[in-house]
């Protein structure tokens, strides 16, 4: 079906009809010289046979190009009745169409309806079989409505919406205090998700979110949907605070931006995903492993990655202040300019890690593992490392103010330009076996290795 619309102030001459209008001129113009020449009639006279002459044209004229719009108007009709009663049209019909059109200079606007601006049918069906008993019935419900959404992008969002409040509805996650004091929970005891729960974050995480708002959070608060696979899935902005996300697969998902504050990832696996400015606000992450995942600039502020597996993964300028990193392994991460304040890290593995101009104040590392790891102008005042290992660690310009260093490993250390002055239980034999210059500072009670001159 289509819609014709023919502004009457749109209708005018076109060239054709500029000639024949400058033709109606000229002769009119002759004519109206021949009476002025003409002798034999007065002043009076003449001025009444070119005031009739003129008004015969211009009625002339005037009646030619009223008849032609006037025509247009009714086969432009006939055309849209036929269309809308399902009829063809003879192509002598249309022909002459366009060759009225070509005599006038009429703007015609033809705009077919629109299907992505009605809403489907079968867009009330689905929803209404979303709360159908059977699993197969909702499976299809969700399925289709997916289809819709790509076939009508303007709808996507609000599709989007319906099946996270689906998501939310099905799968409460009911947080008691036995789940809180419970940190030994195995993946063993992990529950199979409902065939509908995955169907609905399967089609959630692979939609284009190019053609939904921009600044849009899409809803999964609260929701437990522990095991899921979410492998590739696209995540971003969604905000999952206080929900239960056990064991889920995410590996390689798109996750920047998503806020999973207070949410429970125990042995969730977020191998290489983009993390990027993720929220992770006392979330439980015990023995997640995030190996080779894009940290940068998240916030896992009093987060619990205790047994965390985080080797090799992209930490520029993350913030971890207060949170638990006990015996986690962050071998070869890159954690310069991150901010690691009052941090538990006991028995971490942060063997090859760059750790330049990190914030380690008052950090505990005691028994950490810090060999062959840059702490180039790292901050550690009065930061815990006894009985650490910083065999190989690079800690030039490196802050120990107040520092303890009890029973720490510093062969081969290189503390060149280190301000050791002030360092707590620093003893001769330790120096003796790291490396330095002039520039460093001792305390007053230790000299300087002869190697160091």
């Amino acid at each position: 079906m289509f819609f014709v619309n023919i502004p009457t102030s749109a209708a005018k001459v076109n060239l054709s009809w500029q000639l024949i209008t400058g033709l109606f001129m000229f002769i009119l113009t002759l004519i109206v010289l021949l009476i002025l020449d003409n002798q034999n009639f007065v002043i009076e006279e003449k001025i009444e046979y070119i005031t009739y002459i003129v008004t015969v044209v211009a009625i002339c004229a005037l009646g030619i190009i009223t008849y032609n719009v006037h025509s247009t108007r009714m086969l432009v009709k006939e055309i849209q009745e036929k269309q809308n009663n399902g009829s063809t049209i003879s192509s002598a019909k249309l022909l002459l169409l366009e060759k009225l059109l070509e005599n006038q200079d009429i703007q015609i606007e033809v705009s077919y309806t629109n299907p992505s601006n009605e809403i489907p049918e079968d867009f009330y069906q689905a929803l209404g079989q979303l709360g159908n008993d059977k699993p197969e019935a909702r499976l299809g419900a969700i399925y289709t409505l997916e289809q819709i959404a790509k076939d009508s992008p303007s709808k996507q969002w609000t599709i989007m919406e319906t099946l996270a409040a689906f998501i939310r509805e099905n799968t409460p996650f009911m947080r008691s205090e036995e789940d809180l004091d419970d940190e030994e929970l195995g993946q063993e005891e992990l529950i199979l998700l409902p065939t509908d729960i995955q169907a609905a974050l399967t089609v959630i995480g692979r939609r284009d979110i190019t053609k939904e708002p921009a600044n849009k959070k899409l809803d999964l608060r609260n929701v437990d949907i522990t095991g899921a696979d979410l492998t590739g899935a696209n995540f971003q902005n969604t905000d999952f605070t206080g929900s239960c996300l056990q064991g889920c697969l995410l590996t390689q998902a798109n996750l920047q931006a998503v806020d999973f504050s207070e949410v429970d990832m125990q042995y969730a696996v977020l191998y290489e995903a983009n993390l990027i400015e993720a929220l992770f606000y006392e979330a439980n992450l015990q023995s997640a492993v995030l190996p080779k995942a894009n940290l940068t600039k998240a916030v896992f502020y009093q987060a619990n990655l205790h047994l965390a597996t985080l080797y090799d993964a992209n930490l520029t300028e993350a913030v971890f202040y207060q949170a638990n990193l006990e015996g986690a392994n962050l071998s070869d991460a890159n954690l310069k300019l991150a901010n690691l304040e009052a941090c538990n890290i006991s028995q971490a593995n942060l063997i090859g890690a760059n750790l330049a101009g990190a914030n380690l104040i008052g950090a505990n590392l005691e028994n950490a593992s810090l060999s062959t790891a840059c702490l180039t102008e790292a901050i550690l005042f009065e930061a815990i490392l006894s009985s650490s290992n910083l065999c190989n660690t690079n800690l030039t310009h490196a802050n120990l103010i107040g520092a303890n260093l009890t029973n720490t490993i510093l062969q081969d250390a290189d503390l060149s330009g280190t301000d050791l002055s002030r360092v707590i239980n620093l003893k001769q034999q330790q120096l003796e076996q790291a490396q330095g210059n002039t520039n460093t500072t001792l305390p007053q009670h230790l000299t300087l290795p002869v190697s160091w001159s």
